[in-house]
């Protein structure tokens, strides 16, 4: 009896409950419908109404259709309009013709520039730089020979170098040159017209150059000429050519007879280039500064000093344009020069010898 009446009480819920819930269901389905802001609202231009599917969309709609027609959703709406306007056409055709411009005229990227430049740099390095080293400079000293049957002297120069040459009496003072001759492709440099000088600049216009030059000296009957002689080891930056006589401007010697160079004489010009000649043993000089220097050679003292020597009296000598002097005489240990018109004692002895202070 009991489990009768508990079963029928559970028809008589169910029989309530049901009915509810179908119609609260419809209820939101309805309120759905009508509100056309919520999460479920139909398309714009698509209303509930028009969402029907009554008997005459049924008959116009086909296969495929993902809305049906009707009023409310026209395609030809003009919001779906895809036509640009003319400025926007011209802008993105200016833009067209830009990009095609850029790239015929620079279609490379800045790396790739960079790299042409790089490689076309290292071309034309290997184009210019000499395939030899080049050559190594000097300043030399020499005494040009004025005897009859003397080989002349020759001036090195290299192609792309200058090369000067300056022109000396035997006191080291210049001699002014009068007029220049050469054959040979150089380009020489010489003084302006209607003035003397004794420096003169030569450059060789071509790598095996080859040539003289004839020079005319103020004051000089004799000739001066010197071979030219392009070469890839050695150039003559500066060539001090010592012409073996007192010229218009040089400076009388205190002694008269104690100047004298032999024309061709290596040895006194080579020590004043200062190059010491082989077999010369080097003497310990006192009194004066470091840019004396005294050497025992051939059973002579030779002196280098940029001062006059005053006693003894000397053999030969020799003076290059800034100064310096050589000068060669019998052994002696004490020798008075002139610093400036100030008389200075020098003492000169082996590097073994002790001085006596008194």
């Amino acid at each position: 009896m009991r489990f009768m009446n508990h079963t029928l009480s559970r028809l008589k819920i169910t029989t309530l409950v049901v009915p509810l819930l179908i119609g609260g269901l419809g209820f939101s389905a309805a309120a759905l419908a009508q509100d056309d802001s919520g999460p479920f609202a139909p398309p714009p231009g698509l209303n509930a109404g028009n969402y029907n599917a009554n008997e005459d969309n049924q008959d116009t709609m086909q296969d495929g259709d993902l809305l049906p027609p009707g009023p409310g959703y026209a395609f030809e709406d003009e919001s779906f309009d895809f036509e640009k306007s003319p400025e926007e056409l011209e802008a993105e055709t200016r833009q067209e013709a830009f990009d095609a411009a850029l790239q015929g005229l620079l279609p490379l990227r800045p790396e790739e520039i960079r790299t042409l430049l790089e490689r076309f740099d290292r071309t034309q390095e290997s184009v210019q730089v000499p395939i030899y080293p080049n050559p190594k400079p000097e300043v030399t000293v020499q005494t040009i020979p004025l005897d009859p049957g003397t080989p002349p002297a020759t001036v090195k120069v290299a192609y792309g170098n200058v090369t000067t040459i300056n022109v000396l009496d035997s006191s080291g003072a210049p001699w002014p040159i009068q007029d220049i001759t050469w054959a040979g492709d150089f380009e020489i440099i010489e003084a302006a017209s209607g003035t003397t000088s004794h420096i003169i600049r030569i450059t060789p216009q071509s790598e095996y150059a080859f040539g003289n030059m004839s020079l005319r000296l103020l004051d000089l009957e004799t000739p001066v000429v010197l071979t030219l002689e392009t070469s890839r080891d050695i150039v003559y930056y500066r060539f001090d050519a010592v012409i073996p006589q007192i010229g218009p401007q040089g400076r009388a010697p205190i002694i008269e007879a104690g100047v004298s160079i032999r024309a061709g004489d290596k040895d006194l010009t080579t020590i004043l280039e200062g190059i010491v000649p082989a077999g010369a043993e080097r003497l310990e000089v006192k009194g004066v500064d470091s840019r004396t220097s005294a050497y025992n050679y051939n059973g002579m003292t030779i002196l280098r000093t940029p001062f006059t020597l005053l006693s003894p009296a000397w053999q030969s000598s020799v003076a290059s344009a800034d100064g310096t002097k050589v000068y060669a005489f019998q052994e002696t240990p004490v020798v008075l020069l002139s610093q400036q018109g100030k008389m200075v004692r020098a003492r000169i002895s082996s590097r073994g010898d002790i001085f006596d202070e008194q």
